[in-house]
């Protein structure tokens, strides 16, 4: 099966066997006996049902209800891809997610003005631009890509800082970054495609994150942040939501937590605290960013008055 890096790369680290990571990691890389793969634009009915009958509802309560029947799917690593070229995997798919994947498709579906629209709005979200839709042009990395071209977009805004207290993490990559790392190989990418440069994010301790669980709204993204190494280009491993839940604040997220791989509901509160004991790669804290409703979205949704 091809490699989908842009979900990052490095297991949630061998003490954390149950993490839900992104690319490079030892993952179930398989799916369950008669599984099947559902190609771009066959969006279960069910999904395009909920998605028209929430569409005026505030973000996160259309992403907790898109995101509700997809409870209990498998965790499969990298599963989408192009459809064609490097990574022939279906560019969308609803039978096994990862965290990425899993968090795309919730958005695409939460922020159409109609789920017709949703495969052009998981393009802008995973490529570089409006590029083509190309292996290349794909958003691989986190912390370098993802973040800071969603939020440039307009898709979504950090909002970790207004939260409460934060520190700055500069990563800085070169090329020597990338030949050290021992995950490049996973990367069907020339050298030069390689990003460099200081990237910076906005990152809460745990410590702090907890004290203000009740406070990051429904919907928000909760990025897993791990410590800068130098040898490693990445820090981002992990993404999930806030779904709203009465007086729990819950992460949902696709993560390999548990014996059943699979997108499922956390306490905010048990999670923060259980990623804090990990050992052999320590996380740093959470980065929050915040779905933003696209204009075109806003558009689709305004009844015209009559003439």
């Amino acid at each position: 099966m091809s490699i989908l890096p842009w979900l990052l790369a490095l297991l949630i680290a061998a003490d954390a066997p149950n993490a839900g990571a992104l690319p490079g990691a030892d993952r179930p890389d398989e799916l369950p006996t008669g599984a099947t793969i559902v190609d771009e634009g066959d969006i279960p009915e069910e999904l395009v049902r909920i998605a028209r009958e929430v569409r005026d509802r505030p973000i996160g309560e259309r992403m907790a209800a898109i995101s509700a029947p997809l409870l209990g799917t498998p965790y499969l690593n990298d599963a989408a891809g192009e459809g064609h070229g490097k990574d022939p995997d279906p560019p969308a798919r609803y039978d096994a997610f990862d965290c990425l994947t899993f968090v795309e498709e919730v958005l695409a579906l939460a922020l159409a003005g109609d789920p017709t629209g949703a495969p052009a709005i998981r393009r802008q979200l995973r490529y570089a631009g409006g590029a083509p839709v190309d292996y290349d042009n794909r958003n691989h990395f986190m912390l370098q890509e993802w973040v800071p071209r969603n939020i440039e977009n307009g898709y979504l805004e950090d909002i970790t800082a207004q939260l409460g207290e934060t520190h700055l993490v500069q990563k800085v990559v070169t090329p020597k970054t990338w030949a050290w790392w021992k995950k490049r190989k996973l990367f069907q990418l020339p050298d030069e495609r390689l990003p460099t440069g200081t990237f910076r994010l906005q990152v809460m301790r745990l410590g702090a994150a907890a004290e203000i669980v009740d406070d990051i709204p429904d919907g928000a993204l909760i990025l897993t942040v791990r410590e800068s190494r130098d040898y490693v280009p990445i820090v981002v491993t992990h993404l999930g939501f806030k779904v709203p839940a009465g007086d729990v604040p819950l992460m949902r997220h696709a993560t390999r937590m548990g014996s059943e791989p699979r997108v499922r509901n956390d306490k905010l509160d048990w999670y923060l605290e259980h990623v804090r004991w990990y050992q052999r790669w320590p996380v740093d804290g959470i980065t929050v960013l915040m779905p933003r409703e696209a204009g075109p979205r806003r558009s689709a949704t305004v009844t015209p008055a009559a003439p």
